[in-house]
């Protein structure tokens, strides 16, 4: 672009409006770049760019300067390094979720160290479920060992956040180092038989990937590798090992016998299996607001909705429901459930399903557990048809471990129910 001689575009602007006027017009430009896979040209100043990185000063101003007239960069795409440059010329920091890896990888290989840390603060902000694991993985790879901890510790907070990671698409993306770190810790608060089940799924993506076709127990045996030894089968039950393991050729027949006598009780010399329980383990909590049942209700089959309010001091996941049941054993009840929030938006819903109980007080569990926010009120919501059942006498409070959940009556549009009465035994929790 041409610039007038009486043109006075400096006047009212500080310096770092100046280098954008001269970047975004290319004044005076002495550099030229070919950028990404197309090749795409982009040009800049050279002073500008050696003020703000010492790996540019060195390519135009040290003992090896660059001497081309174009300068090829064709591991960096033209949006990242737009990115780059604005951050060196003005501080425009703007990176997004499509953007940040690229740009961090950039910013590390020029040595732009606040636009390192900017891309360090995006990545810390958005960890979640979904995230958690991809950004591990590049936390690892750009050696950042603080942000690598804290994307662990977010893993290990909860079962719930444990169990939705391990299920994401991120985990199947996961490198071998990146699911050894993670299911090798005391701390990851999972049931083994989610943690095996998840790795059969990692391998069986890895064996895909490299060859078309379902893998079969031989391809994913080896895809596991060691992996397979910090699964801690010994702390499965029999029935449940049987069940997700002992069904299929992964582990061999020595294995499968080793792991049941060390689940029997038995000592196995030499074992490579780790008997060793998970310190983070979490258990769900039953917060039990029924003090007994208080008598029988009709005889014959029945139709009914119970409906209770609850609210709590600080942050759970309700992970499903106490009931009552019938005292004529076995029993069946169809059952659905739904949880609102306060302004009766749905938070999760259990479709109509059988439950088959021979207990005086049996659980639901819902699908997936429902987040519950401190301080709000919310709304246990159950139809049910089935025999004859129980009813309580209940507390309006109970207090566990410095969580307090209070109970209230719901309206009559959705129970007749008051406080003291109804089928809702109590709730389940992770805390």
């Amino acid at each position: 672009m041409a610039v007038s001689c009486n043109e006075n575009w400096q006047a009212g602007r500080n310096v770092l409006d100046c280098n954008k006027y001269m970047l975004d017009n290319h004044l005076y430009c002495d550099v030229k770049f070919r950028v990404g896979k197309k090749g795409n040209s982009m040009r800049a100043h050279k002073y500008v760019l050696a003020s703000r990185s010492s790996v540019f000063a060195a390519m135009f101003y040290g003992c090896f300067q660059e001497t081309s007239d174009v300068i090829i960069i064709s591991d960096i795409e033209p949006d990242v390094f737009d990115i780059l440059l604005r951050f060196i010329y003005y501080e425009n920091g703007e990176v997004s979720t499509d953007t940040v890896i690229g740009t961090l990888y950039a910013a590390e290989k020029y040595g732009v160290t606040k636009l390192v840390d900017l891309c360090r603060a995006f990545l810390e902000s958005n960890i979640s479920e979904g995230t958690v694991c991809d950004i591990m993985e590049n936390a690892r790879f750009f050696n950042m060992t603080d942000l690598h901890a804290k994307c662990l510790k977010f893993i290990f907070q909860s079962s719930c956040y444990a169990r939705n990671v391990f299920k994401s698409a991120g985990f199947i993306r996961c490198s071998r180092d990146g699911i050894e770190s993670i299911i090798k810790d005391d701390k990851l608060p999972l049931e083994e038989e989610i943690i095996y089940q998840s790795l059969i799924r990692w391998a069986e993506h890895r064996c895909k990937k490299e060859r078309a076709g379902s893998p079969n127990p031989v391809q994913i045996r080896k895809a596991l590798g060691s992996l397979i030894f910090h699964v801690r089968f010994p702390l499965m039950s029999l029935e449940s090992f049987w069940k997700d393991a002992g069904e299929n050729e992964i582990l061999s027949a020595e294995e499968k016998s080793q792991i049941s006598r060390l689940i029997a009780g038995n000592i196995v010399k030499n074992t490579v299996f780790v008997t060793t329980p998970r310190l983070g383990k979490g258990s769900v909590i039953s917060i039990t607001r029924a003090m007994f049942p208080c008598g029988m209700s009709t005889y014959g089959e029945f139709r009914y909705t119970d409906a209770i309010d609850f609210k709590v001091n600080k942050p759970i996941f309700l992970q499903g429901l106490q009931m009552y049941g019938s005292a004529s054993v076995p029993y069946k009840y169809d059952i659905e459930v739904d949880i609102l929030s306060k302004t009766k938006t749905v938070l999760s819903h259990l479709p109509m399903k059988t439950i088959t109980e021979s207990t005086q007080i049996f659980h639901i569990n819902l699908d997936h557990p429902c987040k519950i926010l401190p301080n709000q009120m919310y709304t246990v919501c159950v139809k049910m048809k089935g025999p004859r059942r129980y009813s309580g006498s209940y507390l309006d409070h109970v207090v566990h471990d410095g969580y307090t959940f209070k109970f209230y009556a719901r309206d009559k549009s959705l129970s007749l129910i008051n406080l003291n009465s109804g089928e809702i035994a109590g709730l389940m929790c992770y805390l």
